[in-house]
């Protein structure tokens, strides 16, 4: 017997821009890249709902409402039960989640996962969503994760290529980094992104004028930012890299890691490195106008016992991966 299945993918995210000020609704400039996450759904012969995900519990099948789920799959119920509620049909599933995304590093893992998962589950019931209400249900399943999410992650698994994203207003931002590198480098160190924003928020309460002045500082140089990248001025995104890095140390959530991670790469050449996410760890993007020092750096940062690879873009969002 044929079952039928049903697979999107989404992808992962850099923020260039803008992190934890947005959280406060000022700007930032995000971009998807070649890494992504897939659900597949398929019709269970079962009398019963089926969850796996082994790229991060292998060999573990989770039967729904039976079994207690761990709670980094509690969001991925949530946007199962909004289905099965408001669905006319009483089918059952088997559902596989896999992904080349990190996770808690700040790549955008869990909304490229929500923003699979929905688009998938929709489609398999007969009744795709637009891209609208694919970011829509896909954000509020971010929320129980990270308890107070911008959006940004959400928008950008949903819509690929650049965007600028403000007070949960997405628009499209196209810019050229065919001249130049973007490096990506994982520290390794695991994080909480709930945690590390409900910190911000503590200083936030209790420092208001001294963080409202850091996020100022943000919002202008996203502006700025947004300027060069339409203008291509990779030596001036360079520089407001650098300078978003330090206003998120100054704001806390960096960590020795990256910040040894940004002196080693600018002392090899880069035109600007920052941490890119919530922070406390997780990755580092750097920019670069030589593949040679490109080449250099990587190594460099693999003796140090970190990943590091060239982040390429995409324009594709969420897509139908289904043959």
């Amino acid at each position: 017997m044929d079952v039928n299945t049903t697979e999107f993918s989404a992808p992962g995210k850099i923020i260039l821009f803008g992190e934890h000020a947005v959280v406060y609704d000022h700007p930032a400039i995000a971009v998807a890249i070649d890494l992504r996450a897939k659900s597949s759904v398929s019709d269970s012969l079962k009398q019963i709902s089926t969850i796996s995900v082994p790229d991060f519990l292998p060999k573990k099948q989770f039967m729904l409402n039976q079994t207690p789920l761990p709670q980094n799959l509690t969001a991925l119920k949530f946007i199962i039960d909004s289905f099965l509620e408001n669905s006319e049909q009483s089918k059952n599933f088997d559902i596989e989640i896999t992904s080349q995304i990190p996770p808690s590093v700040g790549l955008g893992s869990s909304a490229a996962v929500s923003v699979a998962l929905v688009a998938s589950l929709s489609s398999s019931l007969g009744n795709p969503l637009n891209l609208e209400d694919i970011f829509k249900l896909a954000h509020e399943s971010e929320k129980i994760i990270h308890s107070v999410p911008s959006g940004i992650d959400t928008a950008i698994s949903t819509y690929g290529g650049g965007i600028f994203y403000e007070r949960g207003v997405t628009r499209e931002l196209p810019f050229d980094f065919s001249s130049a590198y973007v490096v990506i480098i994982n520290s390794l160190v695991r994080r909480n992104t709930k945690d590390i924003v409900e910190e911000v928020k503590r200083k936030y309460e209790k420092y208001p004028d001294s963080i409202k002045d850091i996020f100022n500082s943000i919002h202008s140089i996203v502006i700025e930012a947004e300027k060069a990248l339409i203008n291509d001025d990779i030596i001036e995104i360079g520089k407001l890299m650098s300078s978003n890095h330090k206003l998120l140390k100054d704001l806390g959530v960096s960590h020795d890691y990256l910040d040894m991670i940004v002196n080693v790469l600018d002392e090899k050449g880069a035109l600007g490195s920052k941490l890119t996410g919530a922070g406390g760890g997780g990755c580092v993007i750097s920019l670069f106008d030589d593949i040679t020092k490109v080449k250099e750096a990587i190594e460099i940062m693999k003796e140090k016992n970190f990943q590091a690879f060239i982040s390429n873009f995409t324009v594709d969002g969420v897509r139908n991966e289904s043959n």
